[in-house]
């Protein structure tokens, strides 16, 4: 029996492509200029490859898909020392998480949400369900988020990148979100958009449940996830079919 679910952000609550996709094409030609590097449509175009996006479309098992900042730096300066440039890691980092999050936190940004977010955690906190988010985003960023949309306090948890934290598919998240609620891994479903969500689940004793509202397709789940939806608008049905 499902007694706690962890939700992945972008992708699952809040729509990825017109945060993420947008915030990725703005933020792409300043980091390189901070680096004075040419901002041309041809460097542009290789570190966003380094990313995970080509031609406008988001790889599913991409870094800008489920990665953290650390390792999108890592992923970048890979990529650029392929070219002979050599840029220190942290600084990178440094930028990227300023750069994005001063993006998707602007005072006009609009999150999309792919549901009603609140009233979803009402109901599944109703039947007795903890409900927790698990991101790769900054604290910051998914803090913010979540306040705009005023959903915040409808979460018992809140788990994100704080510099301290492993990113997914790494056990830190879950294993605070059992701990804290006295769950069994058995007990708690993560419920997200990649590969990388169906992972975190498997690899900590959880349930995997993939939705098709982000990156990934069913192809990208079949065989990996235990439950397939359209999106989350579909987990009460799932549950009661589970019960």
């Amino acid at each position: 029996m499902i007694r706690g679910i962890l939700f992945d952000k972008d992708g699952t609550l809040v729509d990825f492509f017109s945060l993420w996709l947008k915030a990725a094409l703005e933020v792409t030609p300043a980091f390189l200029r901070e680096n004075n590097l040419d901002d041309n449509a041809q460097m542009t175009d290789y570190v966003l490859r380094a990313m995970g996006v080509e031609d406008g479309k988001v790889d599913p098992k991409g870094a800008l898909a489920y990665k953290s900042y650390q390792e999108i730096a890592e992923d970048i300066c890979r990529a650029l020392e392929e070219k002979g440039i050599v840029l220190d890691t942290s600084r990178v980092q440094e930028q990227l998480e300023r750069l994005f999050n001063g993006s998707v936190t602007s005072g006009d940004i609009s999150y999309r949400e792919l549901t009603d977010i609140g009233q979803v955690m009402r109901d599944l906190k109703g039947k007795g369900i903890c409900v927790g988010l698990a991101t790769a985003d900054t604290l910051y960023s998914a803090e913010s988020c979540l306040k705009k949309l005023g959903t915040y306090q409808e979460f018992d948890y809140v788990g994100a990148d704080d510099g301290i934290r492993k990113p997914k598919p790494e056990a830190d998240m879950f294993l605070e979100f059992q701990n804290k609620f006295h769950l069994k891994p058995e007990e708690i479903a993560v419920v997200g958009d990649t590969y990388n969500d169906v992972v975190f689940a498997k690899n900590n004793g959880g349930i995997a449940i993939g939705v098709l509202s982000g990156v990934s397709s069913e192809e990208d789940f079949r065989g990996e996830a235990d439950y397939i939806l359209n999106s989350i608008q579909e987990l009460p049905q799932l549950l009661e079919r589970m019960e």
